[in-house]
């Protein structure tokens, strides 16, 4: 047995594994831990093949990752293999007792025994040969303190998660909750799901809400999947610089294909922005009209080898108009389409790529063009205003380069001026959904340097530590925030017949941000997680310099 291929061990794993686990079609959300570790063991040379430029995945195909991994344990750290049982047990690997995960089963003698245990445990599961069916509870208490406004905020969050699939095909979610917010309304909005909430904001009561759900079919090597969830798009380690953490969530049909080195993607999204208001009379009111705003995105995607990959997106903003069969159509090049429709839309074009020069060390490159100018392109006249685009360079290192369980992330971006920006009606046509930029936060006309460590001290507890230093040359505005002076700096000012006919990087109103997030995950028992966070932030504008250091602390209950 010493001398036992691995790929036969490998089969006898997923053999023994599927006994007990049938097809999970429903997604692993974006912000769980199991993707940065399937990010560290590809880096590691572990895995093959894991690419997670369009996140989420399916809950099966991290299965199919995690039973990688195991199929080489033996050349993990101790600590990185009690992490993988802790991954396999989120994902319903170690454990085919059914009576053992419900919480009220035997209620109430065994009732304290499994809430305490460190093991997976549910409100409610079933599970046979068809189907999967969980229920789980969302529960948060956070504190917030910010010294520069010397005031602080606490913050509590309760819902409810319902998850499961079906005979292997059919996947589906819903995901609901409400929090509610003690303290300063100032502080509270450092939360960004508080900052971005219609009910916090608009109705200035002090609660807020957030709801997800889909339905989503796989057969084979095609998925389809129609709901709202949060879904990450772009290679970087740190930013991701097509579809990020930053705007709110939104509705969408998304399709996706898989077969050996290939794989595509496709999303139609439907988008919002700001409504019309209009007075009607003194019995009526005020009416309120949503404008339709839409994306559309799909990337062509060739894994070359083990270590090398690249990728070819299309993105189209449009709006104002029902939606167009042409941009729901996956097979189609959008740019020519939106031209014969009388050339409307703002159209994107982006390329990745992603090089392994060895184990414990990668390196990814992207660029997104919003408008280029190839005649002005190839003289030498970059800075022409009609060439408007974004460009990230990256490395991650990890071990066998650095110290086991560490990794290092490091990037850099920068946003030409005037990207994301087009001639409209306010955000119509702009790269945003509702106020808020789609990929990065980062305003055009700007740069960016990022940094991220990562240490697992034990299967329990993870270091964090984020520092960012960013460039942004700014418009220049009046006191009443009317524009005096456009540098491409603000994606809702686009170019004018008064603009310049250059547009410089960084040119205008000088602004530096450096931050510093540091931060801490424990895991205390299973689903119960224990996080604190330290947050510097200085800004400096026209001289004047601003300061400000902010501690959250939270208690999550999350089950998933």
């Amino acid at each position: 047995m010493k001398n036992f291929p691995n790929s036969k061990y490998s089969l006898i794993l997923i053999i023994l594994f599927s006994t007990a686990v049938f097809c999970q079609v429903e997604t692993v959300p974006v912000g769980h831990p199991v993707y940065s570790f399937l990010k560290q063991m590809q880096v590691q040379g572990i895995i093959k093949n894991y690419d997670d430029v369009v996140l989420p995945l399916s809950k099966q195909k991290v299965i199919d990752f995690l039973i990688q991994v195991d199929s080489s344990k033996n050349k993990l750290s101790s600590t990185d293999r009690s992490f993988l049982k802790r991954m396999e047990d989120k994902m319903g690997m170690n454990n085919s007792s059914t009576a053992s995960k419900n919480l009220f089963d035997d209620f109430p003698s065994s009732f304290g025994n499994k809430l305490l245990s460190d093991s997976e445990k549910h409100l409610y599961y079933y599970k046979d040969s068809t189907i999967s069916f969980y229920i789980d509870p969302v529960l948060e208490g956070k504190y917030i303190y910010s010294k520069s406004l010397d005031d602080n905020s606490s913050l509590f969050n309760i819902g409810a998660v319902i998850r499961g699939s079906y005979d292997g095909w059919l996947g589906f979610y819903l995901k609901g909750s409400n929090g509610t917010v003690f303290g300063s309304r100032n502080v509270a909005e450092f939360d960004q799901r508080v900052k971005q909430s219609y009910t916090f904001n608009n109705t200035k009561i002090n609660y807020f809400d957030e709801t997800s759900g889909y339905v989503r079919l796989h057969k084979g090597i095609v998925n389809l999947q129609l709901g709202r969830e949060r879904v990450n798009w772009g290679n970087g380690y740190i930013d991701r610089t097509i579809l990020s953490d930053n705007p709110p969530i939104f509705d969408f049909v998304r399709f996706g294909i898989a077969y050996k080195k290939f794989s595509y993607d496709f999303l139609h999204g439907w988008l919002v922005q700001k409504p019309i208001v209009q007075y009607v009379d003194s019995l009526v009111g005020n009416v309120k009209y949503k404008l339709a705003k839409y994306i559309a995105i799909s990337r062509m995607g060739y894994q070359a080898n083990e270590d090398l990959s690249f990728g070819i997106t299309q993105m189209i903003i449009y709006s104002d108009r029902p939606f167009e069969l042409a941009y729901l159509n996956p097979f189609l090049f959008w740019e020519s389409a939106q031209r014969s429709m009388n050339d409307l839309d703002n159209s994107f074009l982006a390329f990745d790529g992603r090089y392994k020069p060895m184990n414990g060390m990668e390196l990814s490159s992207s660029i997104i063009f919003d408008d280029i100018n190839f005649s002005y392109l190839f003289k030498g006249e970059w800075a022409r205003n009609n060439n408007g685009n974004e460009w990230q360079v990256g490395m991650m290192l990890t071990d066998p380069i650095i110290f086991k369980d560490m990794t290092i992330k490091l990037e850099y971006l920068q946003i030409r001026p005037y990207t994301f920006s087009h001639p409209g009606i306010d955000e119509a046509l702009t790269y945003s959904n509702n106020g808020y930029l789609l990929g990065t936060g980062l305003q055009p006309n700007s740069a960016r340097f990022s940094t991220k460590l990562n240490y697992r001290f034990s299967s329990r507890l993870d270091l964090n530590v984020l520092y960012s230093h960013s460039l942004h040359g700014n418009n220049v505005y009046d006191q009443n925030g009317d524009l005096i002076e456009n540098f491409g700096g603000n994606f809702l000012n686009n170019l004018s017949f008064y603009s310049s006919e250059y547009a410089y990087l960084l040119k205008g109103i000088r602004e530096v941000y450096d931050y510093l997030n540091a931060g801490v995950q424990y895991e205390i028992s299973y689903g119960y997680y224990f996080n604190l966070d330290y947050i510097y932030s200085r800004s400096k504008i026209t001289g004047i310099e601003k300061h400000d250091s902010i501690l959250q602390t939270s208690f999550v209950v999350n089950f998933e």
